[in-house]
């Protein structure tokens, strides 16, 4: 109050009282609202799940693969593989000077494009045989060679060819592959044995 004995104006809040305060309007959606809202989270999560799969796949897939062996892609003349090669359980490559080649029991990834047939499906991982060999300049790719062996025509009833890929050093080179699929964790590696 004033000191006139006229009411005081009132300063812009409401006025405290012993009743209680109301609580907010609460928002209410409707029934059609939350169907919608319900769909359209459930469409969502159909589109991630597998989106989600893929990517753990994947992930997994990089995280157990095995590493190929030690040492850089390599690049190697058709002389500087020429010569004897040999895997871990004693099987022998050998490619000759004219283009040809002979194994005994040597480990590779062997493959019948024709018969769509593989190591580790229906071909052995390990073939014994000759041929003719041939390799690229490693111009393409991370600049390895990769040798091709092409088996004779007739090997066990089809047309075999084994492909191998350098990598080492000039001093210590190596063929290798994977055997059949990658996420199998076997590696074929081949050493040369008659060096200069």
């Amino acid at each position: 109050m004033s000191g006139t004995g006229e009411p005081a104006a009132p300063s812009g809040r409401p006025p405290q009282g012993p009743w209680p305060v109301p609580p907010p309007p609460r928002l209410r959606m409707p029934v059609w609202g939350g169907i919608l809202l319900g769909l359209s989270i459930g469409g969502l999560l159909v589109l991630l799940a597998p989106l989600v799969l893929v990517a753990l796949l994947l992930t997994l897939r990089v995280t157990t693969a095995v590493p190929p062996p030690d040492g850089s892609p390599l690049a190697l003349t058709a002389s500087e593989l020429t010569g004897t090669w040999q895997d871990d359980r004693g099987g022998v490559l050998v490619l000759a000077a004219d283009g040809t080649f002979s194994t005994t029991e040597v480990c590779g990834d062997y493959s019948d494009f024709d018969g769509g047939t593989g190591s580790g499906f229906d071909l052995p991982s390990r073939m014994s045989g000759t041929g003719a060999w041939d390799s690229d300049d490693g111009s393409y790719g991370d600049g390895a060679t990769e040798v091709t062996l092409d088996f004779v025509p007739g090997y066990a009833g089809q047309d075999v060819s084994g492909f191998l890929e350098a990598r080492g050093t000039r001093d210590s080179p190596v063929l290798w592959s994977y055997v059949g699929d990658p996420d199998s964790g076997v590696l074929c590696v081949l050493e040369k044995v008659d060096r200069p």
